[in-house]
């Protein structure tokens, strides 16, 4: 069975954040963990029902397994939580990089983050990988057995 892969999973999260599509992990859920329905969690987003699946298909690679996304998923989202997009969409739909006024396409705007943000990706990055740990420390406290008398 092949491993969960974090490092993977937690770059492709976080440019997604990032790039305009914070809504990701909240639409995964509701489609993966919940068992809505592709089509109305994709109307409720705003994205097409292929894009969900996508967005599924690669978490579920990424993760080794269908199970085990279901199980990442919650998990990603408390590491991605504080984490806000740099590419923003108006109420005209455009999308508008924050940091550097730049208007950019809709679909260019992860390559945008990565090519001309790439600090602020990194530190994204760092961030989930430092609250990865912290939820394995909790995870992972002692169990202390006391003998009954």
């Amino acid at each position: 069975m092949k491993p969960v892969d974090m490092n993977s999973l937690i770059n492709y999260v976080s440019l997604k954040i990032l790039g305009g599509s914070d809504y990701l992990l909240d639409a995964l859920e509701e489609y993966l963990v919940n068992g809505e329905g592709p089509a109305i969690v994709a109307h409720k987003y705003n994205i097409s029902k292929h894009q969900l699946r996508g967005y599924a298909q690669r978490i579920i690679e990424k993760s080794g397994n269908e199970v085990r996304a279901k199980k990442v998923i919650p998990i990603l989202k408390e590491m991605a939580s504080g984490i806000k997009p740099v590419v923003i969409r108006d109420e005209n739909g455009v999308y508008q990089c924050s940091l550097c006024e730049t208007v950019v396409a809709r679909e260019d705007s992860e390559e945008h983050v990565r090519k001309y943000h790439k600090d602020v990706l990194t530190l994204s990055i760092k961030n989930m990988m430092e609250k990865l740990e912290e939820i394995r420390a909790k995870r992972s406290k002692p169990v202390i057995f006391t003998s009954a008398s």
